[in-house]
Formats: C-alpha cells, structure tokens, sequence
C-alpha cells in the first residue's frame, strides 16, 4: 500500500525548477543551504529532464534517512518556508513517488552528464552566485533520492499560504511525515480592505510576485496614485495590495460603489518602457485578478504605465473593448507630476 506523507523541502522562488539564490533560505550558519547558497530540491519540479519516463530528483526528508525508505513507494504533499517572512507554503502532491538505490543514483548521474544536464545546472547556479565547487564535488550516490513520472504531480497552480499554527504541520524539520490532513489555506476569497500597503512588503505576501514588481519605481508610482485616489474619494475607498484569494495581489484597488453596493476598479502597475510589453503583461493578470475561476470582481481594469499610449495600442484597446466585451482601459502615469493623468473613474 502506498502510503501518505508529508515533507517540506527548501525555499525556492522559480517554482523548484531551477535555483533562486539565498533570499528566504535558512539562516542557520551551519545548515547546508546557508553554507552553499542553494540546496538539491531546487530541482526537484524541473520535470524537462527525463530518465526512461522518470523524473529523478533529490528530497531532504528521504535523504537523510534513504537506507530506511529503499525500495518503497509514497504519495508525498509538499511545503515549504520562507525563512525571512516565516511563512509557510502548500504546493500540492506527488503521488507514487519511488525511493531509489544508489546504484540507480550514480546511473542517472551519469546520464545527466552525458545530457549535458549538469552543465546546465551548474551555469544556474552561478547566475545567483551559489558555491558551484560544492555542487560539482557532490556524492553521485546520493545525486538523487527519488524518481516519479510527471503524470503524477498534482500539485496547485501557485503555492498557498497556510497558517503556522495549523495542527496539519506538526515539525518544521526536513522529516518524512505521516500524513493526515491537509493545512487549511489562507486567502481563499476577494477582501476590500482600505489602506496603503507599501510595495516592499509584497514579495511577502504573494508566492509569485516577481522583483521586477518590487523596485523603487514601481514603488513611488502605487504610493503616489494611492494619495492621489485618497483625495478624490477618501480613504475608505482606495486599497493597495490587495489579495484575490488565489495567491496574487492587485496592486491597486479603487471601490467607486456604495456601503450597500461595492463596485470595483483595479489597476495594474508596469514599469517597462515598451508600452505593448506593458498592455501585454498587465492584461492577463488583470483578467485573472477579475474573473478566475468563474466570476466579475471588477467594473474596470485599468493598466498603468509611465509611457505615451500610441495610436496602434489605443485602437488594440478598444477592439478588445469592443469585440469582447472586456472592461480595459489604460490610463498614463506622468512622471513629471508624479500623478495619474486621470483622477476620476
């Protein structure tokens, strides 16, 4: 029978398909990711490298007691913490996940090798600076723990927070646990909650925010249009960083409603100098900020960018508008007068 079980694995920001560097990993001196600024799960979702229909990866929890598990099958959830913000993320499950031998590690070593596999691998963990010394003289026995088919992740389309608290987790530590239950995740509906919550503080909040989306610029630009919205509705009527309950946040939230009758507008901030990268990007996070997974949150949507809109992008606009019935707009933000172009929606 196969059994249930839970493990965490190290903290990683590109969905543990390649390294993500320090930020968030454990800040013990003498724990091996603190060390060497990576640790051997970075990889464990890069299923692009197949081994006979098999994704061969590396788990703490089955490592440091493999010689236990050899040879048994388990169906494993997975989470993990931040060690910066201390929170704790629930990403799903691997079901039939099989303990391999060392023998099976040191042949799918060797293929890595021959794929030029470790190559890439090693070149990834420069780019975010981790101890590329330390990765090469690695233990080709214990390259890898355990081997699954991608057929048989179910994990959730973006990692949920869950509470520290929650009896489902009962250790912190890289252990294979029993199973259970499943953490009760957080953020699972659309709150308006007024307030200015600055830009810094939403990588700690969302999993998949990105860092292009937390610099200076994009910063400056959401406090001063916050302000600007906050002197021509009031206070009660403008929010920042808000949660749609699937693991992302809007940027800005403007309630053009009543107390007995909300009504929603939501803007999206981009900081690229190509207004088409920007419309492009804005769009679908602004659509899935409204609509997923089956409903209308908002009234508008309105993408926000420091750049001249163009007579192509204005007319694309109004042929989404117009065609499919989408609630688009754009709207500049001059960087001379630090403020909106427009103050009223």
């Amino acid at each position: 029978m196969t059994k249930d079980k839970i493990a965490r694995i190290c903290w990683n920001t590109n969905y543990w398909q390649k390294p993500s560097g320090s930020e968030g990993k454990s800040k013990n001196k003498t724990a091996y990711e603190k060390i060497t600024g990576y640790g051997h799960e970075e990889w464990l979702l890069d299923t692009e490298k197949i081994i006979d229909g098999y994704h061969y990866a590396y788990l703490q929890a089955i490592g440091a007691h493999r010689n236990k598990y050899i040879g048994q099958n388990f169906n494993i959830s997975l989470y993990s913490i931040n060690n910066t913000t201390k929170e704790r993320w629930w990403l799903g499950e691997i079901k039939n996940v099989e303990v391999i031998t060392p023998e099976e590690s040191k042949k799918a070593y060797k293929i890595y090798k021959k794929n030029k596999w470790l190559q890439e691998m090693i070149q990834q963990l420069k780019v975010v600076g981790a101890d590329v010394k330390e990765f090469k003289n690695i233990a080709t026995d214990y390259f890898s723990t355990i081997k699954f088919k991608p057929s048989d992740l179910q994990l959730l389309d973006s990692p949920r927070q869950f509470s520290h608290d929650d009896p489902a987790i009962a250790s912190n530590y890289y252990n294979l646990k029993n199973k259970i239950e499943s953490p009760v995740l957080l953020d699972n509906k659309f709150k308006f909650t007024p307030g200015h919550n600055k830009g810094k503080e939403k990588s700690t909040k969302s999993y998949s925010s990105g860092k292009n989306e937390n610099d200076l610029f994009h910063n400056r630009m959401q406090t001063a249009i916050y302000n600007q919205l906050v002197k021509t509705y009031g206070k009660q009527k403008v929010a920042t960083e808000q949660t749609t309950g699937y693991g992302s946040r809007i940027d800005i939230v403007l309630n053009i409603g009543t107390k007995e009758k909300k009504k929603f507008v939501f803007f999206e901030l981009k900081t690229s100098n190509s207004i088409r990268q920007c419309i492009r990007e804005a769009i679908s996070q602004l659509l899935e900020y409204s609509f997923f997974p089956d409903k209308r949150l908002s009234e508008k949507l309105i993408i926000v960018s420091q750049n001249r809109i163009d007579k192509n992008n204005s007319n694309y606009l109004k042929l989404l508008q117009k065609k499919f019935s989408l609630p688009l707009h754009y709207c500049r933000f001059n960087t001379e007068k630090n403020s909106l172009e427009k103050s009223k929606f």
